[in-house]
């Protein structure tokens, strides 16, 4: 559930969320050797949410022709992208790490 409130308050807050999101992960992560459990879940849950939006965004909407065109017709900048593709890249990290934790069980 933490991941999941995370993954929103990234997209929301904008960078300041991401480095919010970021620290609790890295508090979250300290413990990966005794519960990679914990772990796996806050990664799925806190890519869940941005990866949603963001695909919903990039397959529906045109890109932008530069990063700084926010008049106009309505588009995606080209760095939701990288951002999706990072955020789904969390999400199977973490679904690896909560099966390899689901395995040791």
């Amino acid at each position: 559930m933490l991941g999941l409130i995370f993954g929103f308050v990234s997209l929301a807050l904008g960078p300041l969320g991401l480095i919010e999101a970021l620290v609790v992960l890295g508090l979250v992560l300290v413990q990966v050797r005794r519960l990679p459990e914990r772990s796996g879940a806050y990664l799925i849950g806190m890519s869940v949410v941005p990866v949603i939006v963001l695909a919903s965004i990039v397959f529906r909407l045109p890109a932008c022709p530069t990063a700084a065109a926010s008049t106009g017709p309505q588009c995606y900048v080209p760095l939701a992208v990288p951002a999706l593709i990072g955020y789904a890249v969390a999400g199977v990290i973490g679904a690896l790490l909560f099966g390899f934790a689901l395995r040791r069980l």
